[in-house]
């Protein structure tokens, strides 16, 4: 798993997806439903709903797939070079438009030029959709704010890696230990006990897997392990 997307990032892609906890279609012609904060695909019914924190469970992994798509020289040859702004916007960029046109939004192009062939994808069945103008423009913004010193440093620390359990800050320790009694966090079996498992987790995967967990994103597979869920 690649580094998650970015607060800047997650709050583009909130703040133009919005959560619906039932199942919509924001076009009539869509081929499947949508759910939570913007969750497509043919496991979504129609009548369908979901808890809040089932829906933020969606969201992080819809983002998680969508930053590996970024961190991917397959579809952005450039991925080595982008700041984390750049790499959140391309990230929203992805989550709207599919890694498709990511892929073709790169291709052969410089970081500028990319940025500015963002506005190209505006765009539904050839006619430009002012939500969608206004989506390209917040990810060009985003694209083209430079990165602040503090902002590096925080990217630093979320890139280091805990490699036991007993090395987690102690503020996000007991939720790891229950994800490991619960088997949602696998380590290498090297203690019998859990505690000493090598789990080999970055910070800023901490970070996601506690906020997925006090959301309610585990609830039902801590429920089946019997133990007590986050939420409720």
């Amino acid at each position: 798993m690649s580094r998650p997307t970015g607060a800047a990032g997650l709050a583009l892609i909130k703040r133009f997806e919005g959560c619906r906890l039932t199942a919509y279609k924001p076009v009539p012609t869509e081929k499947y439903w949508t759910i939570g904060w913007g969750h497509y695909g043919p496991e979504v019914r129609e009548g369908q709903t979901i808890t809040q924190g089932e829906a933020d469970a969606l969201l992080a992994a819809d983002c998680q797939r969508f930053a590996d798509a970024v961190d991917n020289p397959a579809y952005c040859p450039l991925t080595a070079r982008l700041n984390a702004n750049q790499r959140d916007a391309l990230i929203s960029f992805t989550f709207n438009c599919g890694a498709g046109c990511l892929k073709t939004l790169c291709r052969g192009r410089t970081l500028p030029q990319i940025c500015a062939a963002m506005a190209l994808y505006d765009k539904s069945n050839g006619k430009p959709l002012a939500g969608l103008t206004r989506r390209r423009r917040a990810e060009q913004a985003l694209f083209n704010t430079p990165v602040q010193e503090d902002g590096q440093k925080e990217e630093e620390e979320n890139m280091v890696t805990y490699q036991y359990l007993t090395d987690v800050p102690e503020k996000f320790r007991p939720v790891i230990d229950q994800l490991m009694t619960a088997g949602i966090i696998q380590g290498d079996g090297s203690d019998p006990a859990g505690n000493g498992d090598v789990i080999a987790l970055t910070h800023e995967q901490v970070r996601t897997l506690v906020f997925v967990y006090r959301g309610g994103g585990f609830d039902r597979r801590l429920a089946a392990q019997g133990l007590s869920p986050a939420v409720g």
